[in-house]
């Protein structure tokens, strides 16, 4: 059984029991560290899935017949036994990972929870595994992208082995790129250039979007965000695909551009086809361009308040997964980008009011504002820069 079986502890998520390693045998300047382990589990992500199995319960009683999943980069598979063991309907799990260390635990966690009939595994590398699973009938409802890095080396794959009107769930963990600080492995890994601004956490994800999106399009695959966020080290979100090639022209409708002034503030968005400025037109001064990014709606308000409506009294994480949903609601439907209020009074050299005031003052010139879960010192809001401007120096 080796090393791992001698050190190794058991936890529960949800309802779910789960063989992990123990946490102060794999330790990094005195934290647990995930990549130490023989086999990976990382605590941190407990949110990310009780949010994916409240995802999956919401999806599941739109299919006609029981649903299958694909978790191709399962690690100890705490996602698939999970959605196996917490999700009615679900027929078939198959988990997958290229350390051969962890097939032994993942039967062991299966066994642990009375899944084992649901369960597959396999050792083999995740696109190879999604690949062999791109035939008619033999195609996933749900795909779970969770990998340590990039997402986009699997997306391919992925969308390829996804039935229609099914969901491809995406996580990055690689931020730094996607928010702007090594801006060449952004290009290389996503195609897209990325903001380095105040709102490149919302950049970021909207970049990874749209890298999905247009992988889908080549299949001629129309793509529906249900839900996206930014939380700790991470990006996240559940794309529905569907078939049909005007529906997904409207998709590619939806990617474009935006453009950022770091002097002034000033920002606003284009579409692909458009032309693009390269001077501010508020101050003149040069523009920063980050994308291609999804410009569209990147949740939906029905599939928000389905999650909203299920009972979370059994999570660990249900007090903050709904404080998140409450806020992602709050600010869905405004435009791109979001406004660091702290940012905007240093420029201004005023002291900065309450994030309440700012809100309401600028709701009472007609415009609406939200806070946003991106910056808990920012607003969402489809009021111009200078109308901010205005409001904070009038507090």
């Amino acid at each position: 059984m080796g090393a791992f079986a001698t050190n190794s502890t058991t936890v529960r998520e949800g309802i779910t029991d789960l063989e992990v390693p123990n946490p102060s045998s794999y330790t990094f300047q005195g934290q647990y560290a995930p990549f130490k382990a023989p086999v990976f589990y990382n605590p941190k992500m407990e949110f990310s899935r009780d949010l994916a199995v409240l995802a999956l319960k919401a999806f599941a009683p739109t299919r006609e017949s029981p649903i299958t999943v694909c978790d191709p980069l399962a690690g100890l598979g705490a996602r698939g036994i999970r959605y196996a063991k917490e999700v009615p309907n679900v027929s078939r799990v198959v988990m997958g990972d290229l350390n051969c260390e962890a097939l032994p635990v993942m039967r062991r966690n299966a066994s642990l929870n009375g899944v084992e009939p649901l369960v597959d595994v396999f050792e083999k590398d995740a696109n190879l595994l999604l690949t062999e699973h791109a035939e008619p009938g033999r195609r996933f409802d749900f795909i779970d992208l969770d990998p340590f890095g990039p997402p986009s080396p699997f997306i391919d794959s992925a969308v390829r082995a996804l039935k229609n009107r099914g969901i491809l769930a995406i996580t990055a963990t690689d931020t730094a790129p996607l928010c702007g600080v090594h801006a060449k492995a952004c290009l290389r890994k996503y195609g897209a250039t990325p903001l380095h601004a105040d709102f490149c956490h919302e950049a970021g994800l909207r970049i990874m979007i749209a890298t999905a999106v247009r992988e889908a399009l080549k299949y001629d695959l129309a793509a529906e965000a249900l839900l996206s966020y930014s939380v700790d080290h991470y990006f996240r979100s559940y794309l529905k695909l569907t078939l049909g090639a005007k529906r997904a022209d409207v998709s590619a409708s939806m990617l474009g551009y935006i453009t950022s002034c770091a002097a002034c503030g000033w920002r606003a968005s284009y579409s692909l086809t458009a032309s693009i400025p390269t001077s501010c037109a508020r101050c003149g001064g040069a523009v920063l361009r980050g994308g291609p990014m999804w410009l569209g709606p990147i949740s939906s308000d029905q599939f928000i308040e389905q999650l909203m409506s299920q009972g979370m009294e059994h999570l660990n994480t249900a007090v903050r997964i709904m404080k998140m949903l409450a806020t992602l609601l709050s600010e869905n439907g405004l435009p791109p980008s979001y406004y660091v209020i702290d940012n905007i009074c240093s420029r201004l050299k005023r002291d900065v009011p309450a994030l309440e005031d700012v809100l309401e003052a600028v709701r009472s010139k007609g415009f609406a504002s939200s806070q946003t879960h991106f910056h808990p010192k920012a607003i969402k809001t489809d009021a111009p820069i200078s109308v901010i401007e205005d409001v904070v120096s009038s507090i």
